[in-house]
C-alpha cells in the first residue's frame, strides 16, 4: 500500500534515507530537517510517500517543485530496505510520485544523482521508468564526479 507520509514514519523514514548510504551525516542531517517539516504539517506543495506492508516500511519518495519553474518538480529521494530491493517497489514508488505531480500539475519531472560508480543501479532505474538523461555537469560534486540529471515530461 503506498500512502502519504505521517509524522509517525519520521524515524522510519530518516532510517532508510541513512541505509541507502547516499547521504553525509550532515546531508542526512538536512534531509531529517525537510522530512520533519514536511511530514508536519502536510500539503500539496511537497510530499513524502511510503511504500507500507504490514512488516512496516519498506520503501520512501521525496518530491518537491522547483521553485521559479512553472510545473516543474525533483523527485528529491527513492529509497527501498536493502531486503526488499529488486520486488518492484522503487518503480512502483516512482510511477506514484510520477501520478502525484501530474495531478499538481506538473509538466516535467527531474531526476538528479552523481555519475559515481555507487550509483550506477540509480543511473539505470531512470531510463528504465522512461526518464532520459537531460544534462550533465562535470565535476559537479567533486573533481571526476559528474551530477546527472534525468527528466520526463508530460503531456
Amino acid at each position: 500500500m503506498i500512502r502519504p507520509g505521517t509524522p509517525d514514519d519520521l524515524d522510519a523514514l530518516a532510517g532508510l534515507a541513512a541505509e541507502t548510504g547516499l547521504f553525509s551525516a550532515e546531508d542526512l542531517c538536512t534531509f531529517r530537517g525537510m522530512m520533519e517539516a514536511t511530514l508536519a504539517e502536510p500539503e500539496e506543495t511537497a510530499g513524502f510517500w511510503a511504500l507500507d506492508q504490514t512488516v512496516g516500511l519498506r520503501a520512501g519518495a521525496y518530491a518537491a517543485p522547483q521553485m521559479m519553474a512553472d510545473g516543474v518538480w525533483s523527485i528529491v529521494f527513492v529509497g527501498v530496505r536493502a531486503a526488499q530491493r529488486g520486488r518492484g517497489h522503487g518503480a512502483a514508488l516512482t510511477r506514484h510520485v510520477e501520478e502525484q505531480v501530474q495531478r499538481l500539475g506538473a509538466r516535467l519531472l527531474l531526476v538528479e544523482t552523481s555519475s559515481d560508480a555507487s550509483l550506477s543501479a540509480a543511473r539505470a532505474f531512470c531510463p528504465r521508468l522512461g526518464f532520459e538523461e537531460e544534462a550533465r555537469i562535470r565535476d559537479y560534486y567533486q573533481d571526476g564526479e559528474d551530477k546527472i540529471v534525468y527528466r520526463k515530461a508530460f503531456s
